[in-house]
């Protein structure tokens, strides 16, 4: 049986129990695209982020004629692409442990319960990480130039609104589609017109195209031939996420490109923490708490694929 002490000393004394149990789950559970994001904290009520535009080519220095017609070296001005702003949400919920279950020595039952809040919360985090590609089509959840994700009509800068690009295909997963993916990235154009390469080197997909991912990616020769040719695709990163509840939507990513423009702030890294109101009481309170957003100020980093 626990040692008989006051009510204040017990629920002090159950926290550090509590705390340990519920960052242990909390930090276990994770999303798979976490590392995709560029992480940052932050010290502010909001953060702001806005695109900058590409350079155009660099023109050849001629020396001489620079001399004779009093000419300076050309300096360039940057288009301001869209500004993101981030609004930090708080996520707040606690748990209660009678002091009845330290009396009794229940220190295992205490310990679920804190684990199964930290599951929450880390389930929470994780889930939001991959929001982006769950809701990557969809009109309801927009980046800073008003499209989903991946559109086929992003507005190629503000400065340029008439004209869009597309991120977005419909096809099917396989090797010919992520063959053609690439290519698209690699076709991509900057603010100005101009070539702009995206080197996509991660696939993220559902569970249900994990197996045809290995079939794809991990073969030593190019799948579904009889002739040994070299696999184009060994190499490429695969992610699969639980998260993604679609089976049949797919990505791919530019994993450098994405910390660049997938953010992720935290205003309050997560806490936990016995409520002062409740310590008198025959049941202690302790409350979890965090605080963050996330999104991105530009899609050119990933190519998605809405697959009917």
């Amino acid at each position: 049986m626990g040692t008989p002490i006051n009510t204040k000393e017990w629920a002090r004394f159950v926290l550090p129990i509590v705390r340990k149990e519920w960052f242990l789950q909390l930090d276990a559970i994770t999303s798979p695209v976490m590392p995709l994001f560029g992480v940052d904290k932050s010290t502010a009520a909001v953060e702001y982020s806005q695109g900058i535009g590409s350079g155009g080519l660099v023109p050849e220095y001629n020396s001489s004629e620079a001399e004779k017609q009093g000419a300076e070296i050309p300096y360039d001005s940057f288009n301001p692409l869209y500004e993101k702003t981030f609004t930090h949400k708080e996520y707040a919920k606690g748990l209660a442990i009678e002091r009845k279950l330290w009396d009794d020595d229940q220190m295992g039952n205490i310990r679920r319960r804190a684990s199964s809040l930290g599951i929450e919360y880390g389930q929470t985090r994780a889930t939001h990480a991959s929001s982006v590609f769950a809701n990557a089509f969809s009109a309801s959840y927009v980046g800073a130039d008003a499209v989903a994700l991946c559109s086929a009509s992003h507005p190629r800068s503000p400065t340029f609104s008439g004209t869009t690009f597309s991120n977005k295909g419909t096809t099917a997963f396989s090797y010919a589609a992520v063959k053609s993916t690439l290519q698209a990235g690699k076709r991509m154009l900057n603010d100005r017109g101009l070539p702009m390469p995206v080197l996509y080197d991660t696939l993220v997909l559902p569970i249900e195209l994990a197996e045809t991912s290995a079939e794809i990616i991990e073969a030593l020769a190019k799948p579904g031939t009889a002739d040994n040719d070299a696999n184009a695709l060994r190499g490429l990163s695969v992610i699969v996420d639980p998260y993604l509840s679609d089976t049949n939507n797919w990505f791919m990513v530019d994993s450098k490109q994405s910390k660049l423009h997938l953010l992720w702030f935290d205003r309050v890294l997560p806490e936990l923490e016995l409520d002062p109101a409740s310590i008198f009481n025959l049941v202690a309170k302790y409350r979890g708490y965090m605080r963050y957003s996330f999104g991105w100020d530009d899609p050119r980093w990933v190519y998605g694929h809405e697959v009917a």
